[in-house]
């Protein structure tokens, strides 16, 4: 399968988005380029930034980012100020994914985030239509049918955010194996 040709500009920055998120500990994302990021831009544009990209697996990573970081859960609204309406709709989506997500994945997670570990509120549930009860996989399954539902997108959404936290604690638990 060949990727679609990207104009330059997206290319670079979809490149220095995954070169940023690796200065924030996400490597599970592969790079084209060897390019080393000297900073992170803010943690609204960062997120931001993500959810704009045309690449889903860059677009995808901000729930990633929120696993690795809760602490940016604080920067959601000043995000969502600077996306238009259906770019706000997928990153509350993608929010709300991995607060459920660190749910699931809690006892993978924590030993990973030490004294960084803290629970991410639930900032949209009751915007989004969704049930506060029953499992977190309960919960993630009718979140990707309302995600289903508002984007048009008929593809497995439950199993899209389950993809990038697995990615995620996968990658953890090898280069935990690897430097010990």
């Amino acid at each position: 399968m060949t990727t679609p040709l990207l104009p330059a500009a997206q290319l670079a920055e979809e490149e220095d988005l995954v070169a940023e998120l690796e200065q924030l500990g996400l490597t599970y994302l592969s790079r084209r380029e060897t390019y080393r990021a000297s900073g992170v831009r803010s943690p609204e544009r960062l997120l931001a930034d993500l959810v704009r990209q045309s690449s889903a697996r860059v677009r995808e990573a901000v729930i990633a980012l929120l696993l690795a970081h809760p602490e940016y859960a604080s920067a959601i609204p000043a995000a969502l100020a600077q996306l238009p309406q259906a770019e706000q709709t997928t990153l509350r989506l993608y929010y709300m994914a991995a607060v459920l997500l660190q749910q699931e994945y809690a006892e993978r997670l924590r030993p990973r985030l030490a004294a960084g570990w803290r629970p991410l509120p639930d900032l949209f549930s009751d915007e989004l239509s969704l049930p506060r009860r029953g499992s977190p996989r309960e919960q993630l399954a009718q979140l990707g049918y309302t995600h289903r539902q508002l984007s048009g997108v008929a593809i497995n959404w439950t199993g899209t955010y389950e993809n990038v936290a697995c990615h995620l604690v996968r990658r953890w638990e090898m280069e935990y194996r690897w430097n010990r």
